[in-house]
């Protein structure tokens, strides 16, 4: 914006650069660099430049006082980036980045009485983020019931904020319905140093053999995706990142990318920086991501689930004709075989993994997609707590399959309600991993908890009931004796089966 006004805009006078954690480290590179004699740098930054970066040769600040700031909102279960005003000692800080190399001068944009007005410091983490996983450990740990523990807490969060960690919880399965007691799966999350869906979503990947692909996708979910998308080149990044899309997912789509980089890099340097320069990727991103994902299947292994099954020739989906109305789930029994681990029966089946970890953080393709301002169609989708437009970073943000169901890794409030992170899934998987099942004979439905509705007659929604009381049979055993391998047992293979035999979209 500055750039367009006449004063600022003669790069002879001015170098205006942005600073975000956004930015490729290209871009985050070059406000360090010297500008030519005459010409004043000016760094528009983000609180980034509060503490985690120094730039030696600023000698004026200009602060706002206000700064952008994540916080988890309990009654809508989102996050939302809300511009607050900062504390003192942020203020301090921000001085603090003038005057490194001269005297240096800060200019605050309110007055002393605004000033003396901040609080001192700003919102402990404790009373903004989710604590599902504080509430795991303290139940791990023996310290009694969340609620009362965490009331001793010099800042205790709000009781509705710890209601809604534990009936997570509960909804994931780490704790027993009507007591602060640790289930045998929740036992098994405590060890692992991720949010619980992840969690959840590793140990059943170990369990169908595809731990090494979900735990690559893990990794990049408990940190930042890859892709870079630089201010001068955004139409190119966007062009690439759909260009390397997969199967309708951001998840599969990331996976792909890494793959790719992986081939490259065993072929050669310059195979690897033309891959990354291509699809417009971060290196040290990718190499975190490799570094992460080992590390995670070796807790997963130290656990006592057994890792050695994680590359599986896995049978192929069908590709015979969607099954008429009345018998819209039916099973095909047509297969292939993929040797690709990217292949249709691969994914398919890492989707339903994702499904399993991230129910129920579902929503459905609405009928019309809506015009953002930009004139592009943009994919709104029905989710249990109301409607959501897919985030511009995704692959699926003008996806029109309408009825299609596709699962979220976060929900945000910015401009608007965004979901982030979104993969197609498939009915079979969330019939499998999904919500309490309730048939409706007569009008030949089946729905999950109420909301998510299929047609399909009776007997599929019983044949469904059915196989998840096995498999959460199956599962008990797993949990309770890690050390069983249930990978091949009849049950798993014909879940397997099942889910690479549907027809992917």
């Amino acid at each position: 914006m500055l750039t367009t006004q006449r004063h600022f805009s003669d790069p002879s006078r001015y170098q205006i650069l942005a600073l975000h954690s956004v930015l490729s480290s290209q871009d985050q590179g070059r406000v360090f660099s010297v500008p030519p004699p005459g010409v004043r740098k000016v760094v528009i930054a983000t609180n980034i430049a509060e503490t985690g970066i120094t730039i030696p040769d600023v000698v004026y600040v200009i602060d706002s006082g206000k700064a952008k700031e994540n916080r988890y909102m309990e009654t809508s279960q989102m996050s939302a980036l809300e511009e607050v005003f900062i504390s003192r000692a942020n203020c301090q800080q921000r001085a603090g980045r003038a005057g490194r190399v001269r005297t240096g001068f800060c200019f605050r944009l309110f007055t002393e009485a605004q000033h003396a007005g901040l609080k001192a410091y700003g919102t402990p983490e404790l009373l903004r983020v989710p604590l599902e996983e504080l509430c795991l450990n303290i139940m791990k740990c023996q310290y009694g019931h969340p609620q009362e523990f965490l009331q001793g807490a010099l800042d205790p969060p709000s009781a509705l904020a710890v209601t809604r960690a534990m009936g997570l919880l509960r909804e994931v399965g780490a704790c027993l319905p009507d007591d602060a007691t640790l289930t045998p799966l929740g036992h098994h999350l405590a060890a692992l140093p991720v949010d619980v869906r992840i969690g959840k979503m590793l140990l059943l990947a170990a369990v169908f053999g595809c731990l090494d692909q979900v735990a690559v996708i893990a990794a990049a979910m408990t940190d930042k995706p890859p892709f870079v998308v630089p201010l001068s080149k955004k139409s190119e990044a966007d062009t690439a990142k759909q260009a390397l899309s997969l199967a309708n997912s951001d998840h599969v789509t990331l996976l792909k990318a890494y793959v790719g980089w992986r081939r490259a890099r065993q072929e050669s340097r310059s195979a690897e920086n033309s891959f990354i320069s291509k699809n417009f990727l971060k290196k040290s991103t990718l190499m975190d991501i490799e570094s992460v994902s080992r590390d995670l299947v070796k807790l997963v292994g130290s656990i006592g689930f057994s890792v050695t099954d994680s590359h599986l020739n896995y049978p192929g989906f069908s590709s015979t004709d969607q099954p008429g109305s009345d018998d819209v789930l039916a099973i095909s029994s047509v297969r292939t075989t993929s040797k690709d681990e990217l292949g249709p029966g691969s994914v398919a089946l890492i989707k339903a993994v994702l499904t399993a970890g991230l129910y129920p953080q579902v929503g459905q393709v609405l009928t019309t997609p809506p015009v953002d301002a930009s004139d592009q169609p943009s994919c709104l989708v029905e989710t249990s707590q109301g409607v959501a437009q897919v985030h511009p970073s995704s692959v699926n943000k003008n996806l029109a399959l309408t009825g299609t169901w596709l699962a979220y890794h976060e929900k945000v409030r910015r401009s608007r309600v965004y979901v982030r992170d979104t993969s197609v899934i498939s009915p079979y998987a969330l019939l499998l991993f999904g919500g309490a099942i309730d048939v409706h004979h007569t009008q030949k439905l089946v729905s999950l908890d109420g909301w998510i509705r299929f047609r399909a007659v009776a007997r599929t929604g019983v044949i469904f009931k059915e196989l998840r009381l096995v498999l959460n049979s199956v599962l008990s055993q797993k949990l309770r004796e890690p050390a069983l391998n249930i990978t091949g047992s009849p049950v798993i293979t014909l879940l397997r089966e099942l889910i690479q035999a549907e027809r992917a979209r």
